[in-house]
């Protein structure tokens, strides 16, 4: 913890002052500090309490992107982009939605599936549990893995009823 506090204050310090921090190995512990010494290395902080952000590289082809007052390009992935007095957005294929909507229904289901499996398990454990006379705090737990699953289940129940 004391480490921790004094990193903290070398960095906050470093935001007003620019200086070397180094970082030292003094009987088994590492301590950081602004004066160098044996067994001292120099840390490259590097410039600290200043933000720029590097411009980011678009992954697809934004070309279609134009000033012009209206236009529409297909792109792979069925993808529609369209621009209208410089504003874009981008629609997919209805076609193409209804083949992701198929598959997420198919992958909830699934994991529903999974669940319901998971939830009769975790019970057979909890009656197989009291039934050996286990201790209170692995009943406890066992009970809590069957809230868990119940859970679950109730979150997938709802997110396929939104389909």
């Amino acid at each position: 913890m004391k480490k921790y506090i004094a990193l903290c204050l070398l960095v906050g310090l470093s935001l007003t002052a620019n200086a070397t921090i180094y970082e030292c190995f003094r009987g088994g512990e590492t301590v950081y500090t602004n004066k160098s010494g044996s067994n001292c290395r120099a840390m490259e902080v590097g410039k600290l309490g200043s933000y720029s952000p590097a411009k980011v590289k678009s992954s697809y082809d934004d070309s279609y992107l134009s000033s012009s007052s209206s236009s529409s390009s297909k792109s792979s992935g069925g993808i529609v982009r369209t621009s209208r007095s410089g504003t874009s957005s981008e629609r997919v294929q209805p076609e193409i939605q209804s083949q992701r909507d198929s598959s997420r229904a198919g992958i909830l289901k699934q994991e529903l599936a999974n669940e319901q499996q998971a939830l009769s398990l975790a019970q057979k454990n909890l009656a197989d549990g009291k039934a050996a006379n286990k201790d209170a705090a692995t009943i406890a737990a066992l009970e809590g893995a069957i809230r868990d699953r119940q859970e679950n289940i109730t979150a997938l129940q709802k997110e396929i009823s939104r389909m």
